[in-house]
């Protein structure tokens, strides 16, 4: 769970690169045959795991609870460059009863 005092577009976007799992997958077709050559495809591409992220937002007239925020996840390695396109929304708001004065917003993280 993040605790931030005041929450903002860019926050939300660096809360979920930190917080959700990216990785490279290959999704090609793997080995296959055509005419009189065999083949082998790759399609490397960064994937994300469907998360689910809590963000504290401060109870406070001026404060904005954010209901979708879009991004793009850029990651480098010795054989490419990778993005991935995601978008998170909001599924479940609540205030926290514990005395922290404070909303729980759950945001679900997917790819697009």
């Amino acid at each position: 769970m993040i605790d931030i005092q005041y929450v903002d577009e860019d926050d939300i976007r660096d809360i979920v690169e930190t917080e959700c799992e990216f990785q490279v997958e290959d999704q090609g077709i793997g080995y296959y045959e055509w005419g009189d050559g065999k083949y082998t495809d790759k399609d490397l591409r960064l994937s994300l795991t469907t998360q689910e992220i809590v963000v504290k937002y401060p109870v406070d007239i001026e404060s904005v609870i954010f209901t979708r925020v879009q991004g793009c996840y850029r990651q480098d390695d010795d054989y490419g460059e990778y993005e991935c396109d995601w978008m998170a929304e909001l599924s479940h708001i609540e205030y926290d009863h514990r005395g922290y004065g404070c909303f729980e917003a759950t945001y679900e993280v997917n790819e697009v």
